[in-house]
């Protein structure tokens, strides 16, 4: 179960990732832009914290 929620942290990121470059690659004031700037957020969100969660898990809380 570990490894599953690491890489799908991992992968919520890079599609994320994803949907930023993509929102660079169109007209910034188009629509679309927007569109994927949300995308970006919705995913890249969820996917930063389930991989700080497993990371603090697997290497403990900060001293």
């Amino acid at each position: 179960m570990s490894r599953a929620l690491e890489l799908l942290g991992l992968g919520l990121c890079v599609l994320g990732a994803v949907c930023m470059f993509g929102a660079l690659a169109v007209d910034l004031d188009s629509t679309a832009a927007k569109a994927l700037m949300a995308a970006a957020a919705i995913l890249f969100v969820p996917g930063a914290l389930i991989t700080l969660t497993m990371l603090r898990r697997r290497a403990g809380p900060p001293t």
